[in-house]
């Protein structure tokens, strides 16, 4: 019994310039640190494969304006769903649908597999 042992994920992405695929190009963003959670199971860990690609080939963020804050040139979540808590809630583990809903997400980006991801 005890708890699930827990996958962290820590994006860190600094303020700098945007660049001339975003919104306004050459102006400032404000960069984030965002930390997600994923169980450690050998699903999750396929999971993490392909979150990696995305997050790698620019499908995880983008720069707009933030729903929550209302704040301009910030870099926001893109389609791609995260569990940012443990516990309760929407963005909370243990959700038995994420792996499933978040590898859709993945599909519909294009996202390879994840034995094709390394």
């Amino acid at each position: 019994g005890g708890a699930a042992n827990i996958i962290q994920i820590v994006y860190r992405i600094p303020s700098s310039t945007q660049k001339a695929y975003h919104d306004h190009p050459g102006q400032r963003f404000t960069g984030t640190s965002r930390t997600a959670f994923l169980f450690d199971d050998a699903e999750s860990r396929d999971l993490l494969k392909r979150l990696k690609y995305a997050f790698l080939h620019g499908l995880t963020f983008a720069v707009g304006t933030s729903l929550t804050t209302g704040m301009a040139n910030t870099v926001t979540w893109a389609s791609i769903h995260h569990k940012t808590n443990l516990g309760t809630g929407s963005f909370c583990l243990p959700d038995p649908s994420y792996v499933m809903n978040c590898n859709e997400e993945l599909d519909n980006l294009h996202v390879p597999p994840a034995d094709e991801c390394e």
